[in-house]
């Protein structure tokens, strides 16, 4: 009985120790075969240490005198057969690997046939890639770089002049001010965060307006149970300055002396009767009191600068046409917002998609959130990332179709938002130079799956996976989703019109693209 556990012990060795194979056995299948015979070892030792301690031993009955004494029974004779086992499982093992070396040579041949098909096409589909990323840089560096190649230069210039202009408005302010204050202006929108397309396009700028001594703003939106709303309501309201008046003597407590009038020369300046309708800010008494202090303060500073400013009509904002003596213009949309808290939220007279504010209803913006955004792809994608230019040569066709005075349906917003969505939910890394024809298909992909749907997600209300660096209230970074194609849900015409100008630049995009193919 003591030859059961060695004849066991041989026959597991010859069926679990791992066949030769040919020299071209692929690197993964080496490994596995070689934690394969490590495992085996491990598991031969510890029979062999199983062995010892129970005292059966190889050594065992070396002499002849030994195979004498033992009295085997009859049900032991079968062992015999065990030889003919042994050399059957030899010459299958031998059959199998001789068999399996012509063949591993043979699926090497195959693979290397279809390696050098696959590095055929893949060198083919570099070239054509390469083709179209000179034909889009050449499109580029033709069409956009050469209008907006001082653009950074420009930016300095505006944001500096408006500042100017700001400072000398708040100078023409009266002393006993009960009008609204204005701070530093912050550029916003294409030209600061850098996918401006044509010098003729306007600069845009917000500026906060802060509440006089004696008032403050209170924001009211219709946000509840998570969800968000586009529009809001400035109220005023007059506090307590009865000891700041008999302190400083710089304003008048309208809350408790409100029979107390201001000089007859003053009497204009108090907010309450000017700028504000049932006691909440008015956007268009706000924004034409804006113009004409922007007027008066230019007569104090024009001497500075070797240009003529040209106000050009507007209810939205104060927008200023700059006229160089080069004959070049500038033209400057300065917008005005309260900010919301200490969020960088602002209520504004002019919101980002365009909607139009009309007395007290003033419009929500995050044109604060989005600038910080694109710094933030700036500092993590590639050197020479293509994504603005990417939105760039979009934006270009897109104005370039003739639009018979109307409004386009799809604007720059929307396509401004598919492009935050994918720099968000893809690898900048993929954002490459080389990479400009693909993520070009990318934007318009993600465009059409949002028109087929009628559902464009706004990139910053309800999405928790913003960036922490991007400060958003927590109200709206987890309210419910708010989607920029309602309209078009609504209205079948609008609809099809948004379509139409979506086809229309997909088919500029392709005869752009088809070129290298040609």
């Amino acid at each position: 009985m003591l030859w059961g556990p060695l004849i066991f012990l041989a026959v597991l060795t010859l069926v679990h120790h791992p066949l030769m194979v040919s020299d071209n056995t692929d690197l993964a299948t080496l490994i596995r075969l070689q934690d394969h015979e490590k495992r085996m070892k491990q598991e031969m030792e510890l029979l062999q240490k199983e062995f010892d301690q129970k005292g059966w031993t190889s050594k065992l009955l070396q002499t002849p005198k030994d195979w004498i004494t033992i009295d085997q029974p009859m049900d032991d004779e079968p062992w015999d057969v065990w030889q003919y086992v042994i050399l059957l499982a030899c010459i299958a093992c031998y059959i199998y690997t001789s068999e399996k070396e012509p063949s591993d040579d043979s699926n090497t041949d195959t693979s290397s046939s279809t390696n050098g098909e696959e590095e055929e096409d893949t060198d083919m589909e570099s070239e054509t890639c390469g083709n179209r990323q000179k034909v889009l840089e050449a499109f580029y560096d033709h069409h956009i770089d050469a209008a907006t190649s001082d653009l950074t230069h420009l930016c300095d210039f505006v944001e500096s002049f408006v500042n100017d202009l700001l400072e000398a408005c708040q100078n023409d302010l009266p002393y006993q001010n009960t009008l609204p204050s204005l701070a530093n202006c912050i550029g916003v929108d294409s030209a600061f965060e850098g996918w401006h397309t044509q010098q003729s396009k306007a600069f845009s700028l917000l500026v906060p307006v802060e509440s006089p001594k004696g008032h403050s703003f209170h924001l009211e939106t219709s946000d509840s149970e998570g969800i968000s709303s586009k529009h809001g309501h400035i109220m005023v309201e007059m506090e307590c300055m009865c000891k700041r008046e008999r302190l400083l003597g710089d304003v008048v407590c309208f809350l408790h002396h409100p029979e107390q009038k201001l000089s007859e020369d003053k009497q204009s300046a108090f907010l309450m009767d000017v700028l504000c309708t049932s006691s909440h800010l008015d956007v268009d008494k706000t924004i034409h009191w804006f113009q004409s202090l922007v007027k008066k303060a230019w007569k104090n500073i024009s001497y500075k600068y070797n240009l003529d400013l040209l106000p050009k009509p507007s209810k939205t904002s104060c927008k200023l046409k700059l006229a160089l003596r080069s004959g070049k213009t500038i033209s400057v949309d300065i917008i005005l917002g309260v900010q919301q808290g200490d969020s960088l939220v602002f209520l504004a007279t002019q919101g980002a998609e365009m909607d139009r504010s009309a007395g007290t209803v003033w419009q929500r913006t995050f044109a604060i959130q989005e600038l910080l955004f694109f710094e933030w792809v700036r500092q993590r994608a590639p050197e020479e990332s293509c994504h603005l230019k990417c939105l760039q040569i979009i934006i270009y066709l897109k104005e370039s179709n003739p639009s018979d005075g109307k409004n386009p349906v799809l604007t720059d917003y929307h396509y401004k938002t598919c492009l935050m969505h994918l720099l968000l939910f893809q690898p900048l890394s993929d954002w490459a130079r080389e990479d400009i024809a693909q993520r070009l298909q990318d934007i318009l992909l993600s465009m059409r799956t949002a028109l087929q749907e009628k559902y464009l997600k706004h990139f910053l209300i309800g999405n928790i996976s913003l960036p922490i660096q991007i400060p958003m209230p927590k109200a709206l970074r987890t309210a419910a989703p708010v989607n920029l194609f309602k309209h078009l849900a609504q209205d079948p015409n609008l609809y099809a019109e948004a379509m139409r100008e979506f086809v229309e630049v997909v088919q500029q995009v392709r005869a752009l693209v088809t070129e290298c193919e040609d």
